[in-house]
């Protein structure tokens, strides 16, 4: 008599998750998270250098002269201690670029508008090269601060590491939450 073979059931290993993935993951999005306040710092310093060293300023109402280059400017509202409490929402301004166009900003219809440190984005404008003057008032304050400056290469710099830091971040998010969902099934060696 031959005896009857016994089989025993072989349980199914567990899924795993992905370790390398998750850990690769944390990696990406911590490096991410600096570069984002790698930008935020860099923007903080390049605005607070605008403040210090403008290519021109004026108080309202009044006019900023200058020599422009073919470049974007900014005119940003510039507040401080015992300075007048004005919004750059409240602002109007009208320039006059070397070529003889004048055009109106008005700070309320931004379609975006940023706010750091000490400073408010009020409007931007592509100037020519050439003698350019900027003459702004607020609706109900006088003597707030304006100036305008131009994106150095620290504000450019810091665009880079906010779009760099925001790729990072979510490369990693994707990464680590594959690892944890995706599982990985063993194999069974039979």
């Amino acid at each position: 008599m031959m005896p009857t073979p016994v089989f025993t059931p072989v349980a199914e290993p567990k899924p795993q998750m992905r370790r390398r993935w998750i850990i690769a993951g944390s990696v990406c999005a911590a490096v991410g998270v600096v570069a984002l306040i790698a930008g935020g710092i860099m923007l903080l310093v390049s605005r607070a250098s605008s403040t210090l060293d403008p290519v021109a300023e004026s108080r309202t109402p009044g006019t900023a002269t200058f020599t422009a280059e073919n470049k974007e400017y900014d005119i940003l509202l510039v507040t401080g201690r015992g300075e007048p409490a004005g919004s750059p929402e409240d602002f109007a301004c009208e320039v006059t670029l070397a070529d003889g166009r004048t055009f109106s900003i008005d700070g309320s219809s931004q379609s975006t508008s940023s706010e750091v440190g000490n400073t408010e984005s009020v409007g931007s404008f592509d100037a020519v090269a050439g003698a350019t003057s900027v003459f702004c008032e607020t609706d109900g304050t006088t003597g707030n601060r304006f100036i305008i400056d131009t994106d150095g290469a620290l504000a450019r710099l810091s665009r880079l590491a906010f779009i760099a830091g925001g790729v990072l971040l979510a490369i990693g998010t994707g990464l680590i939450l594959g690892g944890v969902f995706w599982k990985k099934r063993p194999q069974v060696v039979v």
